[in-house]
């Protein structure tokens, strides 16, 4: 992500996916690399702290999405992973990026009820 709109356009990927009944959280997306590049930037102060957690690469082929998300296990979690998945696709859609490349991983389930459910 380099440019502003990149950056906007992850905002609003993260937003989007954060809605999807059974999303928990979002976490930090890419590879440990990655992970470690972003913390480093961070801590001197090159990236903003509230920079979005999608990871989105532009490349020749088209829009790379990378997404990391806890769900509740009562929604199931692949049924969550495609609705997220089907949420990145529908915002993508309109910006002529709608057969990106949308890599969604689901690294934690949270046997907790969602708030909303909650007694």
């Amino acid at each position: 992500m380099n440019t502003p709109d990149d950056l906007m356009l992850a905002a609003d990927i993260e937003a989007a996916v954060r809605a999807v009944p059974g999303v928990a959280v979002v976490y930090r997306a890419g590879s440990t690399l990655s992970k470690a590049v972003d913390a480093t930037t961070r801590l001197v102060g090159l990236r903003d702290e509230d920079a979005p957690l999608i990871d989105l690469e532009r490349a020749e082929d088209g829009v790379k999405v990378r997404i990391a998300i806890g769900v509740h296990a009562s929604d199931g979690a692949a049924a969550t992973a495609r609705r997220a998945h089907a949420a990145v696709q529908a915002l993508l859609a309109p910006q002529g990026a709608g057969d990106a490349d949308v890599h969604l991983t689901v690294v934690h389930v949270d046997g907790s009820e969602p708030p909303e459910r909650a007694h």
